[in-house]
């Protein structure tokens, strides 16, 4: 079965004539609106601004709809090959393209900022009615926006500021290569390989690899922190220039959640930490360590885990079962995508070491990203970008406007997808497996509370730090170990954490993507709480959940969780999805 993405479809190559085609269709498009904006948000009438609004969404649609076929092409291709100097000045050049179309969006979000009888507007058309909400977003960002001069200066600065530094810091270290011995067979391994190597059947195996990847990004260490001080020091400077208290309210924003929301989490997960340790505690035991948990451990497989390597093949089917399961519409639309050729799941040294899904509206496809090695671990990637994938599916045909959801919305229906086939792996699981598939439910749940508990803390220090200056390498080291011991307590042995997560997870590199941390852990809480209601109520479940994707490109994170019956405004939510949590980790050590 193939195990590489097809993306001809898309273009043959940037030489050919349908990439040189759109590129130039799309630079047109851009320049077109600047121009455009330029001479027609001056009208003032009632007639005119309801006109001005529609032509205005018609043709920023029409520019999106090309540049966003035009920059996942490059993106992808960049994405497997670190190398591809190609793809690399593609998104060069498209970010220019994209530099004169944020132009003419500034000067339409500020134009529509002083527009006072916006929401009548739209009562009278329903074509502005259906992107009511992206407007009125727009509206409110457009308060955070400079002058037309200073954004287009930013925006152009920032393809050689902050996402210049983020493509050094990617080129180099898809780069990386270490020598190890796996099976009797010495290779020379990636960075993402290694770290794939913590899932490794082998203790020794997987100690030398954690040791090689501490090795590697002590490499590069300088390196790194220039690029991650270039990204952080740059955010913080345009996030205060427009006016937001930090970088994290700006993200909240983005994320259409309330500090409230945010903080009822935080607090529930440091109350529920204490559980988590217990597991890693457990987990040392059943390892055979006599103290804590190695961290070269913490994603170690068990031993009924370890004993069955998983086909790609039969990892489709797995997938295709579980989801047909909960929907005919969620099977096919996986058997879709396997056989569309979506999924790129080779491993191979030039890919970036991380899950992706990108979303091509205007072809309504997608294409992954992952490495299969055979894992349990490795279904669990491909569910969850299945599940990104399937999200996107629910908003075909809406405006290019109200494709855009909000990251712990899309983290949802990814991680509800992974306990779709988690449960679907623990009912297939031969007999005397089934304490190792769950303990490794309960380690991918550590994962995305634990791990990305101490990224919070690690990035929420990061920039109050970085307003005073620069951190050296010794500076960024002793933050993240501090975040890392915070987080992860007594259950694993402290001393054996390397200090260079900061280094190794690509996140922190990506500039507008600040805090790829709490929106997984806001969507594994959340879809833990769907899943228990999927449980008690079956098909009733099903449309209701579809409804919930479908709306999450025009509604807020709190508005999307009462159309499942949630409120998020108190811990009491986030306390009882960590209590099923701990009940598992019971569960888990009961049976230990």
């Amino acid at each position: 079965m193939e195990m590489t993405w097809e993306l001809e479809s898309l273009y043959p190559s940037f030489g050919s004539e349908k990439y040189e085609e759109d590129q130039t269709r799309a630079t047109a498009l851009a320049q077109d609106l600047k121009e455009w904006t330029a001479q027609h948000l001056d009208e003032g009438s009632r007639i005119e601004a309801l006109r001005t609004l529609e032509t205005y969404l018609t043709r920023y649609d029409a520019y999106r709809s090309i540049y966003l076929c035009l920059f996942s092409y490059a993106e992808l291709r960049f994405s497997i090959n670190g190398s591809d100097n190609e793809a690399m000045n593609a998104m060069d050049e498209l970010e220019q393209v994209e530099a004169v179309a944020e132009q003419a969006h500034n000067i339409f979000g500020k134009w529509l900022a002083e527009l006072e009888n916006l929401e009548s507007l739209a009562a009278e058309s329903a074509y502005v009615r259906g992107q009511l909400f992206y407007l009125q977003r727009l509206r409110q960002q457009s308060t955070h926006r400079l002058g037309q001069e200073a954004e287009t200066a930013i925006t152009l600065m920032q393809s050689t500021g902050s996402k210049a530094w983020g493509r050094l810091y990617m080129r180099t270290i898809s780069g990386l290569r270490q020598d190890i011995a796996v099976g009797g067979k010495t290779r020379s391994v990636g960075l993402s390989d290694l770290q794939n190597l913590a899932y490794d059947s082998d203790m020794a195996v997987r100690k030398k690899a954690y040791a090689l990847e501490q090795e590697a990004c002590a490499s590069v260490a300088e390196l790194s922190a220039a690029c991650i001080n270039g990204v952080y020091g740059e955010a913080i400077a345009i996030y205060g220039l427009r006016g937001y208290a930090s970088p994290l309210d700006k993200v909240l924003e983005a994320s259409r959640m309330e500090r409230g929301t945010l903080e009822a989490m935080m607090t529930a997960i440091r109350e529920g930490l204490p559980s988590f340790h217990r597991y890693y505690r457990t987990k040392a035991r059943l390892l055979g360590h006599s103290g804590a948990l190695p961290f070269h451990d913490v994603f170690a497989p068990l031993e009924g885990e370890a004993s069955a390597l998983i086909s790609y093949s039969t990892a489709k089917d797995i997938i295709v079962s579980g989801f047909q399961r909960f929907s005919a519409e969620l099977g096919r639309f996986a058997e879709r995508a396997f056989q569309g050729r979506w999924i790129d799941a080779e491993p191979r040294a030039d890919k970036g070491g991380f899950g992706m899904c990108v979303d091509i509206f205007p072809i309504g496809e997608s294409r992954i990203m992952t490495s299969f090695n055979g894992h349990y671990i490795d279904v669990s990637v491909l569910a969850h970008e299945l599940g990104h994938a399937y999200h996107s599916s629910c908003l075909i045909g809406q405006p290019m406007v109200n494709t855009d959801y909000p990251v712990p919305l899309a983290e949802t229906a990814s991680i509800f997808c992974e306990s779709l086939i988690q449960q679907e792996l623990l009912e297939l699981a031969p007999k005397g497996e089934s304490l190792a598939l769950l303990e490794r439910a309960l380690s991918d749940a550590g994962y995305y509370i634990v791990d990305f508990y101490a990224r919070y803390l690690f990035e929420s220090r990061l920039y109050e730090r970085r307003q005073l200056g620069a951190l050296s390498v010794q500076e960024l080291n002793s933050l993240m170990h501090e975040a890392m011991v915070e987080a992860y307590g007594n259950g694993v042995d402290t001393a054996s954490i390397h200090p260079y997560p900061w280094i190794s997870k690509a996140g922190y590199y990506m500039a507008g993507n600040e805090f790829l941390n709490f929106p997984y852990s806001y969507g594994l809480l959340f879809s833990k709480g769907l899943y228990a209601q999927y449980k008690k109520q079956g098909d009733d479940f099903v449309q209701r959940y579809r409804t919930f994707l479908e709306a999450s490109g025009r509604t807020t994170v709190a508005e999307a969780a009462r159309l499942m019956g949630v409120e998020l405004d108190s811990p009491a939510f986030w306390r009882e999805a960590m209590a099923l949590l701990a009940e598992e980790i019971e569960a888990f050590a009961n049976e230990a």
